[in-house]
């Protein structure tokens, strides 16, 4: 059970501290006083989605803290805290921090844990009844998520069928890379023929591009590159000898005095040297000169030969060695194809096994779907009838229409069965599809009894139900109230409500109040005795507070609400 809730600047709620108790908890006060306020703390420190409009004006966080007091921890729990490696306890305290530059911080027990393992601790702590779930009973998709929900066999065979379809997606991929059947084969062929002719007719080199953009570079550099080499070479090798002719002259000037020191000697060789490398360096420039000699159809030439390989690129790889890697992946994927049959006929056998065994399961899905629904049935339309819809259709329709031939086409994860609730709340009207033919009260009665059947009795949670009584009122609120207690004997039921019939069932009963002091809004939540409910009954059945009326009618219906428990302990 939740013992306490602790809320911080969410919304209208500055700073509240509600402590509940075991049994039915009822929260209850005027339009707009900030009811909803507690379910929206609620689904933000369970791991709901938040933002920034959560907090309250002016302050820069919000924080909510709840703490659970369990009499056992189930397996699930257990394993929780195991995943996070914190002792299990079965004091359970889960806080939640958010605050307007994004930080986000939830702990569980002091352990810092994210909003996805937070969510597989809290779906097994408690259960909120709100509009969302009366507005996914209209949604026919959702039908067949609730059915499931209520039998482990059909969880079971989901696991097997899932199996199934990860080795059918196995299959048909390996089909698939030997490149198909018939038609699909033939052209697969001619497409990689055509991949193989078109990279081997270019006739690739390694490095290939490298040289050509190189060579681009010195063709549209030429005229630059030519006057500036001439000149080089002319300084180097000139008319009248250049550097080279002078330095010879030196070094035969030097000649003429070699020996007489080694110094001089030294010089001389180092002259010599100096002569060689300049030589080199010449022919080299004479080379590089020859290079660059060329006319536009070279140029024509290599400019076409680079567009080749830009277009080979875009199609097969971002560089030449893709394109090499591209051919050598395509010769091995048509010599697959064209030796294939052999592969083909196995796999094929191997599918049509496999396609059976999920059409089987999809059988044996619907077979317990359907058993799963006639169980409900019975207990539907009794907890109905309970709640004044004395003469309520419910069925489950299956619309299906796979066969062992399409099944392949049909089956999801789901299997392949195509149901819908079917509902009529009156005598002599068929039941039809439960989005189209029921009324806001009426769904709200059919939540609630759909609840009552669905409910695990090994399963205890918190439940809240938030406005389970939307749309209706009278006797009718008087049996919501009695069915809310019953469920409350085994579960802890936190109810927001605007009905007095169902308030006044309630074991604690919360007011929320909102008042305005200085132009700054406040919602608090009081705890009501045993008087102070009473006077809250009074309004809630809109009687004038004090009315001697009043009272005597909400102390009357206290009384029923009492009398009712006590005699179903």
């Amino acid at each position: 059970m939740i013992s306490s809730l602790k809320i911080n600047n969410v919304a209208l709620i500055e700073e509240n501290l509600i402590k509940f108790n075991n049994g039915f908890n009822v929260l209850t006060g005027e339009t707009g006083a900030g009811k909803s306020i507690i379910i929206d703390s609620l689904n933000f420190v369970l791991g709901g989605k938040a933002d920034k409009t959560l907090i309250k004006t002016g302050k820069d966080f919000a924080r909510v803290e709840v703490v659970f007091e369990l009499n056992t921890l189930s397996n699930p729990i257990l394993e929780f805290f195991n995943s996070i490696n914190v002792e299990p306890e079965t004091t359970i305290i889960i806080s939640r921090f958010y605050s307007t530059n994004g930080k986000n911080e939830v702990r569980v027990n002091g352990e810092a844990v994210t909003l996805g393992m937070l969510k597989k601790l809290t779906i097994n702590l408690i259960d909120i009844h709100g509009q969302h779930d009366h507005q996914s009973l209209l949604d026919s998709k959702n039908h067949i998520k609730i059915i499931d929900s209520l039998s482990n066999n059909i969880s079971n065979l989901k696991i097997l069928l899932s199996n199934k379809l990860t080795e059918l997606k196995s299959i048909n991929n390996q089909i698939s890379d030997l490149g198909g059947e018939g038609e699909d084969k033939k052209n697969n062929i001619l497409l990689l023929q055509h991949v193989i002719n078109e990279i081997e007719l270019a006739n690739l080199k390694e490095n290939e591009e490298d040289e050509l953009i190189e060579k681009r570079k010195l063709f549209q550099n030429s005229e630059k590159l030519s006057k500036n080499l001439q000149e080089a070479y002319s300084n180097l090798s000139g008319e009248y000898g250049g550097v080279s002719g002078l330095i010879k002259n030196a070094v035969y000037s030097l000649n003429a005095v070699s020996g007489i020191t080694d110094e001089i000697d030294e010089l001389k060789n180092r002259l010599n040297s100096c002569l060689y490398e300049i030589a080199d360096i010449t022919e080299n420039i004479s080379d590089f000169i020859s290079k660059i000699d060329y006319d536009e159809n070279e140029v024509n030439v290599l400019e076409e030969r680079l567009d080749l390989i830009k277009d080979l690129k875009r199609k097969y790889g971002n560089t030449l060695e893709d394109i090499f890697n591209y051919l050598s992946k395509s010769k091995e994927k048509l010599n697959n194809l064209i030796n294939s049959d052999e592969a083909l006929l196995k796999l094929n056998k191997e599918k049509s096994i496999l396609l059976k065994d999920i059409y089987e399961l999809c059988i044996k899905l619907t077979n317990e779907r359907k058993l799963v629904s006639n169980s409900i049935k019975e207990k539907l339309l009794k907890e109905l009838s309970f709640l004044g819809i004395k003469n309520g259709k419910f069925e489950v329709v299956f619309n299906n229409d796979y066969s062992i031939d399409n099944i392949e086409k049909k089956v999801t994860l789901n299997g392949a069965d195509n149901l819908e609730f079917m509902f009529s709340a009156n005598a002599g009207i068929e039941a039809r599809p439960l989005t189209k033919i029921i009324s806001g009260g009426e769904l709200s009665r059919f939540m609630l009894a759909f609840k009552c059947v669905i409910k695990d009795e090994n399963d205890i949670k918190t439940l809240i139900f938030d406005e389970i009584d939307a749309g209706i009122g009278g006797l009718i609120g008087v049996e919501v109230g009695k069915k809310i207690c019953d469920i409350s004997k085994n579960n802890q039921v936190i109810c927001i409500t605007h009905l007095a019939q169902i308030a006044a069932f309630g074991d604690t009963n919360f007011k929320i109040e909102k008042k305005v002091d200085n132009n700054y809004t406040t919602s608090s939540i009081k705890l009501l005795n045993e008087q102070e409910k009473i006077k809250e009954i009074s309004r809630m059945l809109g009687l004038n507070e004090g009315a001697k009326t009043g009272e005597a009618s909400a102390m009357e219906l206290i009384d029923f609400a009492n009398q009712y428990k006590s005699n179903n302990k």
